[in-house]
């Protein structure tokens, strides 16, 4: 028994069902929009650190809040 190729597929999770499988095409524009939702995630995340920065009156504070953002610029690129 063959299974029909619906599309070129450059992902098949599963081998019983072609017609579900990725195109090259759909596999970069996920990826892209993945990108951009990291993006604005890790932006969204900054900026509140950001003025919680600004905010701080303590030097270790301050020191605090840079160590979570090296964190986040790490963790979300």
């Amino acid at each position: 028994m063959t299974i029909p190729v619906y599309s070129d597929p450059c992902h098949m999770p599963c081998p019983d069902l072609p017609h579900h499988s990725l195109t090259k095409e759909d596999k970069e524009r996920g990826l892209e929009k993945l990108q951009q939702v990291r993006a604005q995630v890790r932006e969204g995340m900054l900026s509140s650190l950001r003025k919680e920065y600004e905010q701080a009156e303590s030097s270790y504070q301050r020191a605090l809040i840079n160590q979570r953002a090296k964190r986040i610029k790490r963790n979300w690129s």
